[in-house]
């Protein structure tokens, strides 16, 4: 008998169960509980208030999908503002691409850092690389008030059903998004289960919609959060993600990816027909 069973939901009626060896870490934070749990199929998982936010077998999937899709849209980026993200793990691939001048993240919760860089060392020790200026505050704030504005912004944060999150999925906050973004801006942000959590997606890009010229959603595989593939929204003042394919067919051997490539790129903003209809209109 296994000493711990860790329990998620992915609807009302859903429920996954994982075998565990136990609980390497609990503390609670100001914002949120956090625990470190070593599960036997997903190695380390990151859990904060009970949700899944990384595992150490399908973190790059997330990662590199939240990163290389609006970063290779782009046709120069060089300045990237990453809201959330204190796991290191959006860091850590976005100092791939070697043009990048300057990495600012913001996120809410010191101990989210500190924990991570303990027990997720290859995700958390990019926040220490010298491109990456890390500021300990609320983001809603921070963006409303900069001056300055970034090529990319990459929102990594919990759910909107997590009270400290809540903001970022709001109006307000994507509006100030875009004004923080120069004109072939990119704004790219985790989104939730589309299939299990439709309205609630749903919701979220019709915000996006009323601020953004151009959003799109695009979808992959994260078994560790749901049982279908997850979204993420790719907005824009005025880039779509298909221009970038002559960039794309120009990454070398040297960028090294487990799950990202050109291909993938292309046949994530694919659809299935129930979700063409509600989403790319």
């Amino acid at each position: 008998m296994f000493p711990y069973i860790f329990r998620y939901e992915i609807s009302p009626h859903i429920s996954v169960y994982l075998e565990c060896n136990g609980v390497l870490h609990s503390s609670r934070s100001s914002f949120q509980k956090i625990e470190v749990v070593e599960s036997l199929d997903f190695g380390r998982m990151l859990i904060l208030d009970g949700v899944i936010n990384l595992t150490e077998r399908d973190e790059s999937v997330y990662h590199e999908m939240l990163v290389h899709v609006p970063l290779f849209s782009h046709p120069d980026p060089l300045k990237i503002l990453i809201v959330g993200g204190g796991d290191g793990g959006t860091a850590r691939e976005v100092l791939k691409h070697e043009g990048i001048d300057r990495i600012q993240q913001v996120e809410i919760d010191r101990e989210v850092i500190a924990v991570s860089k303990k027990y997720f060392p290859s995700l958390g020790l990019a926040l220490d690389h010298p491109k990456v200026n890390v500021l300990v505050m609320d983001a809603i704030q921070y963006v409303r008030e900069i001056e300055e504005t970034f090529d990319i912004i990459l929102v990594d944060s919990t759910d909107p059903v997590i009270g400290q999150s809540e903001g970022l999925f709001s109006v307000p906050f994507y509006r100030d998004c875009l004004n923080a973004l120069t004109e072939q801006g990119i704004l790219a942000a985790q989104v939730g289960d589309i299939s299990f959590e439709t309205d609630l997606v749903s919701a979220v890009f019709n915000k996006l919609k009323e601020v953004f010229p151009v959003v799109r959603v695009y979808l992959a595989p994260i078994p560790s959060y749901t049982l279908v593939p997850y979204s993420f929204a790719f907005c824009s003042k005025t880039i779509h993600p298909e221009m970038g394919l002559a960039r794309l067919r120009r990454i070398g051997m040297s960028f090294q990816t487990r799950y990202y490539n050109p291909q993938i790129h292309q046949g994530a903003f694919a659809l299935p027909e129930h979700l063409r209809k509600e989403f790319d209109k």
